[in-house]
């Protein structure tokens, strides 16, 4: 019986620790949340990726195929540089909002890791009461099958000493 019970207190004392370790991971993913949803990147309005990885396309074809004058390429460039700004403004937004959903999908995977972990400990103490009992009232049964007198109940009344019996006390030390 008391190696089930110790069994029982490690797997309770394990569940207990793998909890300890993902509240903090827990901790981390919100708070690194809360630092994400803090940055103004992924306030903007999503532009979109798909029509401006076509015009940079289109664009870099038009460098390479349509080498007319100096000029013209100068302005194909400028063109570029400007959709490579838009797209990387745009391209952080996106990465912003995805690394949100994942760490919100992360989240909620470690909550219902904890939500398990939480139920197995309340079986496990559930399991250990009923251990306990088990004992004590196998040495109650114990004790009046050796025909011992049942544990004397404690005073449910407060112990008070009294004026009268310190002055006893005195009197016979002082004898």
């Amino acid at each position: 019986m008391q190696d089930e019970i110790n069994r029982v207190k490690r797997e309770r004392a394990s569940l207990i620790d793998q909890m300890r370790r993902l509240k903090g991971r827990l901790d981390y993913k919100e708070a690194e949340r809360a630092a994400i949803q803090k940055l103004a990147a992924y306030d903007k309005p999503n532009k979109n990726l798909g029509r401006l990885r076509k015009m940079k396309k289109s664009i870099e074809f038009q460098i390479s195929t349509q080498a007319g004058t100096l000029a013209a390429e100068k302005e194909l460039i400028k063109k570029l540089t400007d959709i490579d700004a838009e797209l990387e403004e745009a391209l952080k937004g996106f990465r912003t909002k995805r690394k949100l959903e994942f760490l919100a999908s992360d989240i909620e995977a470690l909550n219902k890791e904890l939500g398990t972990h939480k139920d197995k400990v309340v079986e496990l103490d559930r399991k250990l009461d009923v251990l306990f009992a088990g004992i004590r009232s196998k040495a109650a049964r114990q004790r009046r099958s050796e025909g011992g007198q049942p544990r004397p109940q404690k005073r449910s009344e407060p112990f008070e000493i009294s004026l009268e019996d310190i002055a006893t006390i005195k009197k016979k030390e002082q004898k």
